[in-house]
């Protein structure tokens, strides 16, 4: 008889494994299913995610032009750019200008006596350190400005001076040159900022005093005096501390390069139409790459049976549609002699796209009666097209917006697919188990009998065996 099989198959010869092996790829069928139907979803909730990173895009280029700021774009021009540089903000007016500059700004810097090194030792004492305004010659300290510096066994050094200075954190610098002389090292003074408004004086220790009233009489030299900037534009003289004057003409920043005293330039401020096409032209790339990824997704070909990832679905096609009619309709009432974007030179093509006739476009920007930026932005009775189609965009992208309501939907059934799995992944242990008990106990049975079939064989040849002897 056989005794107790230790492996499946080694009693009846079967191969158990292969057996049960090809059974369970029967049973995981459900499973295989369910896991193409994720992929499936997969791919939708990804499609889902480049439709809505093309709106954020697109709300993003309409939210540009939606208010008068995206159309206040102005460019400046310097009739001698080795004078002056300029730039124009959004409040900024078109206009031409006279720039006289009589003087540029310059930041004060104070020189130290030299000593032999770095390392120096200097007197001991408390430095006063005062930044203030220099006036035709009178100097009022700020009281807010005004420091003052111990020195002491610790830190009476040429570098122990320059540390505390720089530690104070204050409106001036530090430093130590050397100028290559006998004495070389050299502590230098400067104010962080430039102008009359930044002048500093010291006092109280021996070496390192120095007062703008009397620049000659202290023991600090002074190597550059400070100084306004001096610029008379269209007549009127405006001083500055700095060179970049930001608010002497609305809206515009001038940096001051060079003097051209008694010869002034030009400056003139205009609209920036190019400025202006570019935000509209990316306004309309945006459209588009949102009509044409929409229609890719959701495509059908009938001929090859192709369909694209959201083909079934009809809300992502709706939003196609929806931005479609917006950017298409006209205005509820004229803005500016404009109703609709085809009065600017853009219009549809078949497929749905933005096409802008850059000619038409220049025509209504160059036309002070056409208000192109009041058909995007609207007006106090009237929503622009940017404003409807950023608005709705906003719906659609929003909490309770379409995109969020569909990726819930494709999550939420993902999630069921995945729950199932693993209902039947745990079905599949059970059912593996039964099989394999199910063929030991084949596979005892065939052992067996194949013993006693050997027996019975053994036993009747032993019987031939004795009846030929007899």
């Amino acid at each position: 008889m056989a005794g107790t099989i230790t492996s499946a198959g080694l009693g009846s010869g079967l191969a158990v494994e292969s057996i049960i092996s090809q059974l369970m790829q029967l049973e995981r069928q459900p499973i295989t299913q369910l896991q193409s139907r994720i992929s499936t979803v997969d791919a939708r909730l990804s499609a889902l995610g480049r439709v809505k990173s093309a709106m954020t895009a697109l709300q993003t280029a309409a939210d540009k032009i939606k208010s008068p700021a995206g159309f206040a774009l102005f460019k400046t021009e310097v009739g001698d750019s080795k004078v002056l540089s300029a730039s124009a903000g959004s409040s900024a007016n078109v206009a031409n200008h006279s720039v006289e500059v009589k003087s540029l700004a310059s930041t004060q810097k104070l020189a130290a006596t030299g000593l032999a090194s770095s390392t120096s030792t200097i007197p001991t004492g408390t430095l006063i350190l005062e930044l203030g305004t220099l006036d035709t010659g009178v100097y009022t300290a700020d009281p807010a400005r005004t420091y003052s510096v111990p020195i002491t066994s610790s830190n009476n050094t040429l570098e122990g001076l320059r540390d505390a200075i720089n530690n104070l954190d204050a409106d001036v610098t530090a430093s130590i040159v050397n100028d290559g002389s006998a004495n070389p090292a050299r502590l230098v003074l400067s104010p962080k900022d430039s102008g009359n408004s930044n002048v500093i004086r010291m006092s109280g220790l021996a070496g390192f005093d120095f007062d703008p009233e009397a620049p000659l009489a202290g023991s600090m030299e002074q190597t550059v005096d400070p100084k306004d900037a001096v610029v008379v534009i269209d007549g009127i003289t405006v001083t500055k501390s700095s060179n970049s004057i930001t608010d002497a003409l609305e809206g515009v920043t001038l940096n001051l390069t060079a003097e051209n005293i008694g010869a002034p330039t030009t400056l003139a401020v205009s609209q920036d139409n190019e400025g202006i096409k570019a935000n509209i032209q990316a306004f309309v790339n945006a459209y588009n790459e949102v009509n044409n990824l929409i229609r890719t997704e959701t495509s059908f070909n009938a001929e090859s049976g192709a369909a694209g990832t959201l083909n079934s679905d009809a809300s992502v096609r709706s939003v196609r549609d929806q931005l479609r009619t917006i950017a298409s309709s006209s205005l509820s009432s004229t803005v500016g002699g404009l109703d609709r974007l085809s009065d600017i030179g853009i219009t549809f093509t078949v497929e749905g796209t933005m096409t802008i006739n850059s000619s038409a476009l220049d025509k209504a920007l160059a036309d002070p009666t056409k208000d192109v930026a009041g058909l995007f932005t609207g007006n106090s009775t009237v929503s622009g097209l940017a404003t409807q189609l950023s608005e709705r965009l906003g719906s659609l992208l929003g909490v309770d917006g379409t995109i969020a309501s569909r990726t819930s939907s494709y999550t939420q059934t993902k999630d069921n697919f995945g729950d199932r799995i693993d209902h039947l992944e745990q079905r599949m242990t059970a059912i593996e188990a039964r099989y394999r008990r199910q063929y030991a106990a084949l596979d005892t049975l065939v052992a067996s009998m194949n013993g006693t079939s050997s027996f019975l064989s053994q036993q009747l040849t032993a019987l031939q065996g004795l009846s030929s002897n007899r």
